[in-house]
């Protein structure tokens, strides 16, 4: 076989093999936070056709459509029912889903961008939001922010990335003197002629330490800590921040 023959060959080969991968379905996960509330999306495309979850708090939808190139075209769903509750539109790339949402024909389209974060560990964030990395470096416990943390946000129509009439989130965060750590979170929305409310969900459970002005976590079953985000004290407030926002704390 000449050498020729041999590249020919190859580099079908690896045509071929893209093609295969790119028909095979796929599913990513994305985040995306507006005024407050963390917008979580989980989407499955196989072919054109695209469905997944989407959950604000304790609040879960059904999500399906089509994908045509990088155009996505669907509904938001009620799980119970299976009914058609708002349409959406958006783009799927890479690492980033862009979806727009018109909550009713008065209001103006909402828009809101989603990161890919499938490498998150656990599939959940931690405290303020997962960071990346895990570090070797030691930590310690900083008493000035050992209790029970309360943030909370309201946001009026048109509300979310679901286009609510109203969405209320409470999240709570312990840090213990032992080193533990907990974080909950509860939410309830509404719009139109329908309602949801959830009752508690846990978001995290394990361990917390500070390295500098960097708070670090380690969720209960795993091994090291990983950067969760920054953190200050502000008057009696507690100010956490990493990528996926600020979120400001009370007693």
């Amino acid at each position: 076989m000449t050498t020729m023959t041999t590249r020919l060959l190859l580099l079908l080969a690896a045509l071929l093999w893209g093609a295969l991968a790119a028909a095979q379905p796929r599913t990513s996960t994305y985040e995306g936070t507006e005024r407050g509330v963390t917008t979580r999306i989980v989407l499955r495309v196989d072919g054109p056709r695209v469905e997944g979850a989407m959950q604000e708090g304790t609040l879960a939808l059904g999500l399906r459509g089509t994908l045509a190139g990088q155009r996505l075209s669907g509904t938001i769903v009620d799980p119970a029912s299976g009914r058609d509750l708002l349409p959406i539109t958006g783009e799927l790339r890479a690492d980033t889903l862009v979806i727009s949402v018109q909550p009713d024909a008065a209001s103006p389209p909402r828009m809101l961008s989603l990161r890919r974060v499938d490498a998150v560990p656990g599939g959940a964030p931690a405290p303020s939001g997962a960071g990346a990395g895990t570090g070797a470096a030691a930590g310690s416990l900083d008493a000035a922010i050992v209790g029970r943390w309360r943030n909370e946000s309201q946001i009026n129509s048109p509300g979310g990335a679901g286009g609510f009439a109203s969405f209320s989130t409470v999240r709570t965060l312990e840090l213990g003197g032992d080193g533990r750590a907990r974080q909950s979170v509860r939410s309830a929305g509404g719009g139109g002629n329908w309602s949801s409310q959830g009752g508690e969900t846990v978001e995290f459970v394990g361990r917390w330490q500070v390295r500098g002005a960097e708070l670090w976590v380690q969720a209960e079953g795993t091994t090291g800590f990983v950067r969760a985000g920054t953190y200050r004290r502000v008057g009696e407030r507690l100010v956490t921040e990493n990528a996926q926002g600020r979120r400001i704390w009370e007693r």
